[in-house]
């Protein structure tokens, strides 16, 4: 099935351990490179991950987004209503371009981020839930909708970070949820704070428990660890919830999981890969450089 929950900051990525390249050079604008890119890789990842997982994913992407979901600002006028029911049937059709076209068309009409975020995309996904509840769509057709907000939101993703201030060296380090071997990322967050970083340490949390404290915390930079195969489908939510709890975070993956299932974990795209604590010192001072100049 062609899906992926695939989260890019850019077109171009270098290698399989290390820091993706961020291209910045369209100074903000909605990158249909970007857009383009994450849908070629939804291809790939979609091939290798079994049904269960993709529809795991399909329901924490809709659940999370259509949380986003600004009361005091959805639309009442039935213009807007209109233009989130086009922004559905574009997202599910068969032009994977419909979608992506439609948010351009309105940014160019003045719809500013936060109500591009807040009533479109979340408007949109809150649709595409109701209709899956309802089976007036199949789970292929939300299995689109879905992976192209995605899209989108990486598409947007200069637009996010433009707001951000200059970032501190501070981190949040978790071990994914129902992990038991966290000995490595307790060690890390030690020698990082030694190193003069301000990390905050997170074990033993729910999913749900941990995408708040994230929602709620003021770091840009996310450590996640993963022991092994078991982890996958627990951290592709996780890396998923994230990215639209807080797309501009920068994310991290480190421990075992980058060693045995390098290319599934590379094919969520988190910004960096680490296997050991040299390799993750050096990557996440390189994310910090990162969301330095995405800031300024």
């Amino acid at each position: 099935m062609h899906f992926l929950w695939s989260i890019v900051v850019s077109a171009n990525q270098d290698k399989v351990k290390g820091t993706m390249t961020y291209n910045r050079g369209d100074d903000g604008a909605f990158r249909q490179s970007i857009y383009r890119k994450t849908l070629s890789d939804i291809r790939t990842f979609g091939q290798k991950m079994p049904a269960e997982t993709l529809e795991l994913l399909a329901r924490e992407v809709l659940n999370r987004l259509a949380y986003q979901v600004d009361e005091k600002v959805l639309p009442e006028g039935l213009a807007q209503n209109q233009d989130i029911e086009q922004l559905c049937h574009d997202l599910i059709s068969d032009d994977p371009m419909a979608g992506s076209e439609f948010v351009t068309e309105l940014r160019s009409r003045g719809v500013d981020l936060n109500a591009l975020y807040l009533v479109y995309l979340a408007g949109a996904a809150r649709k595409l839930g109701v209709w899956w509840d309802k089976d007036f769509i199949t789970f292929l057709e939300v299995s689109k909708g879905t992976s192209r907000i995605y899209g989108i939101m990486r598409g947007l993703n200069r637009l996010f970070a433009s707001s951000l201030r200059s970032p501190q060296r501070s981190a949040i380090f978790a071990s994914c949820p129902g992990e038991t071997h966290t000995l490595g990322v307790k060690i890390a967050s030690d020698l990082f704070r030694k190193d003069g970083w301000d990390i905050e340490l997170k074990i033993g949390r729910s999913h749900d428990e941990l995408i708040e404290e994230i929602r709620e915390s003021k770091s840009l930079l996310i450590g996640l660890s993963a022991a092994g195969e078991h982890s996958l489908p627990v951290l592709a939510k996780l890396i998923v919830a994230i990215r639209v709890v807080r797309p501009e975070c920068l994310i991290l993956v480190s421990g075992n999981i980058v060693n045995v299932c390098n290319e599934l974990v590379y094919l969520m795209t988190p910004d960096a890969l680490a296997f050991g604590y040299e390799e993750a010192e050096a990557e996440m001072s390189k994310l910090l450089g990162v969301a330095s100049g995405l800031a300024s």
